[in-house]
């Protein structure tokens, strides 16, 4: 008896036949007017069902090629103007999504369409965002940024997309509102710690695992500074991905109304607020360095002098390059509760577009499942399309060995929206707990302005 093909096996033979008519048609084999060969013909020629060969020829219908003639054949059509898009994206979205790589593939597949990735200016959810956003037919953008568009009323400027059933459901809810999908998740991460194995290894001391508290985290970085250049733990205090871990571990919703300053002294909030400082403070592990971004805190990590370090799926991608850095990932230590920070970059498809049709072609192939599986196999990012194997063994390089951890952890997961304060309200309200960090107010005064901005973000909360 002849054994069924694997979905695996149906899908590259389905893919194959695609692409060979697909490249047939751009040499010339078959020219505008023409007619492919019948179904019953391609069927033996690509060795599938019929049902197979009349879902590779919608795809190529959907796609442009070929126009599907009722009770006749498939005829080829005329060749496409070319259309030109411009996609705004934010700096790091060409590494952590090897974006060139994803152009060729969609180029490939759409020849007609020329795109140009161009960096824009990240500090969305202003007055002027239309401005900013006037020359991109697309954009690329995390869930903060959206959030913050959100809060400023201007989701207006994307076109709604069709939801997508094989996106985790819990990223396709970051970019929705209303019931309405306005950005398509691509990948996605939670906050983890990153430690040196070699630096352990050394010291004798085992390894961070998921039972860790921040006290542990301490008194092995104490244990891992050597006084030679080498400390124990540092990571960018500034990054919106980085201070809030503290606030959201500590377990309590700020959506309190009501907040005194005494109640504020007495809470877990400024628990968090004094836990953080007392760590970035501690001279023992944590290097006097002002880093201007996370960056900095990964070179120095890949050079060895940090044996470890707070990060990202996406952050990790730094360290592609570093065959001779043998590190490992863990859950990040925890305060009150095991909880870590989830982030996620989307697409979202601009409604000023002049191709629009164009513009869906590229936010639909992005979160396909070939677009997805070619950033499982070229990053460490973690694709949104929940069918899209991200293993180790499906990647081109060498992967921290506990790389999948991430799908354990997804009941940790929490999101800025966690905080329950407005996105676009955080450098307000973080200005006063960096002077109280830096010893320019002292806690008493702290906890008076926190108060005090936390009443103007319950009068002025967005709805």
């Amino acid at each position: 008896m002849k054994k069924k093909p694997t979905h695996e096996q149906f899908q590259k033979q389905l893919d194959y036949m695609v692409q060979t008519l697909r490249a047939d048609i751009l040499e010339g084999k078959y020219a505008t007017g023409d007619y492919l060969p019948s179904e019953l013909e391609q069927a033996k020629m690509f060795r599938l069902s019929n049902k197979s060969v009349r879902k590779g020829l919608d795809i190529l219908n959907a796609e442009g090629w070929i126009e599907k003639i009722p009770r006749v054949g498939s005829r080829v059509l005329a060749k496409r103007e070319t259309v030109r898009l411009t996609v705004g994206i934010n700096r790091t979205d060409e590494v952590n999504m090897k974006l060139s790589g994803l152009a060729e593939l969609f180029c490939k597949r759409y020849p007609w369409i020329e795109l140009e990735f161009v960096p824009f200016v990240s500090d969305l959810g202003g007055p002027g965002d239309q401005r900013k956003l006037a020359e991109f037919d697309a954009i690329v953008i995390n869930h903060l940024q959206f959030q913050r568009m959100k809060e400023s009323g201007h989701l207006h400027l994307f076109a709604p997309l069709p939801e997508k059933r094989e996106i985790y459901p819990f990223l396709s809810g970051l970019f929705k509102d209303g019931g309405m999908q306005y950005v398509y998740p691509i990948i996605f991460s939670p906050i983890v710690l990153c430690y040196n194995k070699r630096h352990f290894r050394e010291r004798g001391l085992a390894e961070p695992d998921g039972s860790w508290t921040w006290s542990d985290l301490v008194r092995n970085a104490i244990e891992l500074t050597n006084g030679n250049g080498r400390f124990g733990f540092a990571f960018y205090l500034l990054n919106e991905n980085r201070w809030p871990l503290f606030w959201l571990q500590a377990g309590e919703d700020l959506r309190q109304e009501g907040r005194s300053p005494e109640s504020l002294r007495h809470s877990r909030l400024m628990d968090a607020v004094r836990l953080c400082k007392s760590i970035i403070s501690n001279r023992d592990f944590f290097p006097m360095f002002l880093s201007e971004n996370n960056r900095e805190i990964n070179a120095m990590f890949q050079e060895g002098r940090l044996s470890m370090v707070i990060n990202s799926y996406m952050g990790m991608n730094d360290w592609q390059e570093s065959p001779g850095l043998e590190y490992d990932v863990s859950p990040l230590p925890y305060m009150n509760e095991p909880i870590t920070l989830m982030i996620s970059q989307g697409v979202g498809v601009l409604k000023q577009t002049g191709h629009p049709e164009e513009a869906m072609l590229l936010a639909d192939f992005l979160t396909s499942l070939p677009g997805q599986q070619y950033i499982g196999s070229h990053t460490l990012s973690i694709p949104s399309h929940w069918g899209a194997d991200s293993s180790p063994n499906k990647k081109a390089f060498a992967v921290p060995g506990r790389y999948s951890m991430y799908r354990e952890m997804m009941f940790s997961y929490r999101t800025h929206a966690s905080l329950g304060i407005p996105a676009l309200s955080y450098s307000h309200i973080f200005k006063h707990v960096r002077a109280y960090w830096a010893d320019l107010i002292d806690e008493r005064e702290l906890c008076e302005r926190m108060a005090e901005a936390l009443s103007e973000r319950e009068e002025h909360v967005p709805g």
